[in-house]
């Protein structure tokens, strides 16, 4: 064997070797942080691109989805009830690779801390949701109304339901139909949600006051011991009462309570024993307080009506319904959705007829007083009383929320 085969063969089984020991223990080798850059470099990132649409008030998800070109019918199947609450406000994005013929994903984003994603799973979509991370800060804010709660909170970045939580926490002191003051101002504290990608969100409110005219009305949010979260006065009397200002949440009354007036269809003076509640056909109506259906069904001039038991000698009556949700004798909590306003009986539109008697005596509902019920248990009260200590002086700082950022275009964007 000639000297060069010999070293040849040594060569060889020499890499042999050192690659069987390779195999057998791996040895990390550093890469120059150069190399790892032009690495990064040369991968082609995953391109796609987004549509967005932001949700108008009207607009249901099949027709919007169709409005983007999306398939909504495969979309919609493997929504599941995903798709079925969509509000004004909240924003759906397309997600889109090039060449192909439906999206790989659908997001909506209406939920401070998830987002419901439809994945594209090769034969159908399928629903999850998903976290989203986001950096939280206390910030204390204020909202001025000039017209209407809706279009001051909206303006500032409040979704639907934020705005609805909102209205909760004082619906116990103010009917937001008929006693809310142009001037009104709600000073919050709430949570300033911001996400990886800089955008901004509003989230959890933890105190709040409202100037309405010259009554000012305080609500601190505690969690008690057992886990169950509500709001509470300086005192620490809970806010909740036992009956709400109205049946429906977002209204305006149309004819007040009178012990005369002139009836549109009898075209004669009538007693008016109630209020009437204009809303659109098919809004929600809810029970006042905890009470026992005593009528549900026809009730001649009345149309589809419900009426409600409550303590104390106290009954609740609601008319003209589209539909009725409840049956006699049927034990309904404060706030359950009771029926739907509607035309029905002697009624020239859509709205409601609420009555409110106390021992068989009609009174205004909209004047009527109500107790406040238990204040929190002294063994709350030290947790309470730190937490109200330290968010009032915040309130007091308030400062005015930016109108926010006109979202009302579509858009179409590349990643």
């Amino acid at each position: 064997m000639s000297t060069t085969r010999v070293v040849v063969t040594m060569a060889v089984l020499a890499l042999g070797g050192f690659a069987s020991f390779v195999v057998a223990s791996p040895t990390p080798i550093e890469q120059p942080a150069a190399a790892v850059r032009g690495a990064a470099q040369l991968a082609p990132p995953l391109r796609y691109r987004t549509t967005t649409q932001v949700v108008a008030a009207g607009d249901n998800a099949g027709p919007l989805l169709r409005s983007m070109g999306a398939p909504a019918a495969e979309l919609l199947a493997g929504a599941g009830t995903a798709l079925n609450n969509i509000f004004p406000g909240d924003q759906v994005h397309l997600d889109w690779r090039d060449q192909d013929e439906r999206p790989f994903r659908l997001r909506l984003a209406h939920d401070t801390a998830t987002t419901t994603e439809l994945v594209w799973t090769g034969t159908k979509y399928t629903a999850r949701k998903v976290p989203v991370p986001y950096r939280v800060a206390e910030q204390a804010a204020a909202i001025t109304v000039t017209s209407s709660l809706w279009s001051a909170a909206t303006a500032v970045g409040f979704s639907a339901g934020q705005i609805i939580e909102l209205a909760k926490i004082f619906e116990y002191d103010v009917d937001f139909n008929t006693e809310l003051v142009a001037g009104a101002r709600f000073r919050l504290v709430l949570d300033r949600l911001t996400a990886d990608d800089g955008s901004e969100r509003i989230g959890d409110i933890r105190a709040a006051i409202l100037d309405n005219g010259k009554k000012q009305y305080v609500a601190i949010r505690h969690r008690t011991h057992d886990g169950t979260a509500g709001w509470y006065g300086k005192d620490g009397a809970s806010r909740r009462k036992s009956f709400l200002r109205s049946p429906i949440e977002f209204s305006r009354v149309s004819s007040g309570f009178s012990t005369g007036r002139y009836h549109p269809i009898l075209h004669r003076m009538r007693a008016h024993r109630g209020v009437d509640l204009a809303a659109a056909s098919g809004t929600p109506i809810r029970a006042v307080a905890d009470g026992v259906v005593t009528k549900a069904g026809w009730a001649g001039g009345h149309g589809n009506h419900i009426e409600l038991r409550h303590d104390n000698g106290t009954v609740t009556g609601y008319s003209h319904l589209s539909s009725i949700g409840v049956k006699r004798g049927a034990h309904v909590s404060q706030g359950q959705t009771i029926g739907k306003v509607g035309s029905t009986g002697q009624s020239t539109g859509p709205h409601l007829h609420y009555e409110y008697l106390v021992n068989g005596v009609h009174k205004d509902p909209m004047k009527a007083i109500v107790p406040v019920q238990k204040p929190l248990a002294e063994s709350e009260r030290a947790d309470f009383l730190v937490a109200r200590d330290r968010v009032l002086p915040l309130l007091e700082t308030a400062t005015e929320l930016a109108v926010a950022a006109d979202a009302s275009e579509n858009s179409t964007a590349e990643r």
